[in-house]
């Protein structure tokens, strides 16, 4: 679907912006007259302004489309609603449809994040202006003006108070200017506890791609080292990749939850120098993440493991989606590798990609992988507990010797107290009579 041009009717037909000529008249007609409360914005272009407050009817901004905070819900708003990728970033964020759709995604935060339930309660009126650029987009308070027109519209006489707000217009300035601006009014003091993830990551990219920010300015902007920024959109890039394995492409609600499990499937990758082992890592971690509740324990938890036991989990899926010799591809394996394991008893694997293929190939696949994966991570650490059981007593008397062997050393001494050492020694001397015990019946 393209953007359709819709043309923005009179101010007082539409609820979502007035016409640029007249916001930009009534932002002249309002500055021109005499003003008692200002405004005052730091770091500005470098200085700090004060800046008239302007009270103007609720329908007259219009919504900031290069919003950071919303860079990731329009991606997934846009796919779920069969529009074009670049239906917000290509489109004119004058025309209605793109305003009502961002008003659907703001609407959508405001609910969630309990901002309407706060102003349901018409005792909590505005207390900051809304920041607006010279052509009135909000550029801070777009879920404010949200709620409130959302309140207006419900209920005009209960809300009447939110029938004008008010707004401080910024002069002239470009576009990452606006980004700085908003960095330091909105990320700096909620990105860590309003942000999801994938959300902070869109808007970076956003940044990127549409004012050309460097990853050095962003470091600069948001106060992160380039490895954090250059590690988030690497996630990001992951789980675009495991969004679209399985056909849900730009739906990151599916994974704002999964922080720490990208995270940890990225160290993973990161410590992995084979092209082929880390295709199986990474298919591997995405049928985990899948249905991450089959895992038994944090998802974040499980994923190093797939790393820890490759060479079982790549055995166990090779036993699990045997592939016919003609299946094999053989420039995959020149390009992936071979992916033979070490001898465990198990015939060794296809190559890496035929073998994601395989994987990925439909859900029925991806949760026989899942299941491959969990029972063989149980069943390695099932075999480490016994190991580590056996080896219990052996470390277990080391450890007291190396005590003793301290005592002896360090402990010998005319001003140490003798008080229970007695009664210490009695019950060590039982003990190692018991083992001594037990020891000769195993020899026996």
């Amino acid at each position: 679907m393209s953007v359709a041009s819709v043309i923005p009717p009179p101010p007082k037909q539409s609820f979502l912006g007035w016409p640029l000529i007249d916001r930009r008249e009534e932002f002249t007609k309002l500055l021109a007259q005499p003003h008692a409360e200002r405004h005052r914005i730091e770091n500005f272009k470098g200085e700090t302004v004060s800046l008239p407050i302007l009270r103007v009817p609720i329908n007259l901004p219009k919504y900031r489309i290069a919003n950071g905070r919303t860079a990731s819900a329009q991606q997934e708003f846009a796919a779920t609603h069969n529009y074009q990728p670049d239906f917000f970033d290509s489109g004119d964020p004058e025309l209605e449809d793109i305003q009502q759709s961002q008003h659907q995604i703001l609407q959508g935060m405001v609910k969630e994040e309990g901002l309407l339930r706060k102003f349901e309660v018409s005792a909590n009126k505005q207390v900051d202006p809304l920041l607006l650029d010279e052509n009135g987009f909000v550029l801070n308070g777009n879920r404010r003006l949200c709620c409130w027109r959302l309140l207006y519209q419900k209920d005009a006489k209960e809300y009447g108070h939110f029938s004008h707000v008010d707004v401080v217009v910024l002069p002239h300035c470009d576009e990452q200017e606006l980004d700085r601006l908003e960095a330091k009014l909105q990320i700096e003091k909620d990105i860590r506890s309003d942000y999801t993830w994938d959300a902070e990551a869109a808007m970076m990219l956003q940044k990127q791609k549409l004012h050309g920010f460097s990853t050095a300015q962003l470091c600069q902007l948001y106060g992160k080292k380039k490895s954090g920024i250059e590690d988030l959109l690497a996630m990001r890039n992951l789980a675009a990749e495991y969004l679209e394995s399985r056909g849900k492409a730009n739906t990151w609600s599916e994974v704002s939850g999964d922080k720490y499990a990208f995270q940890e499937l990225l160290k993973a990758l990161s410590a992995t120098d084979s092209a082929s082992d880390r295709e199986i890592i990474k298919h591997a971690a995405f049928s985990l993440i899948a249905n991450s509740g089959d895992a038994g324990e944090r998802l974040y938890a499980v994923i190093p493991k797939v790393k820890v036991h490759l060479e079982a989990v790549k055995a166990g899926l090779a036993e699990a989606f045997p592939l016919p010799p003609s299946e094999v591809d053989e420039a995959a394996e020149m390009a992936f590798g071979s992916g033979k394991p070490e001898d465990i008893g198990i015939a060794a694997p296809p190559p890496a990609i035929a073998l994601v293929a395989e994987i990925r190939k439909d859900e029925e696949s991806l949760e026989k992988a899942r299941e491959v994966v969990i029972q063989v991570i149980r069943s390695q650490e099932e075999q480490d507990r016994e190991r580590e059981a056996a080896d219990f007593l052996a470390k277990t008397l080391k450890r007291a010797n190396t005590l003793i062997q301290n005592a002896v050393g360090h402990g010998l001494r005319p001003e140490t107290s003798i008080a229970g050492v007695k009664a210490q020694l009695e019950q060590i001397l039982s003990g190692v009579e018991a083992i001594e015990t037990w020891l000769a019946e195993k020899e026996g």
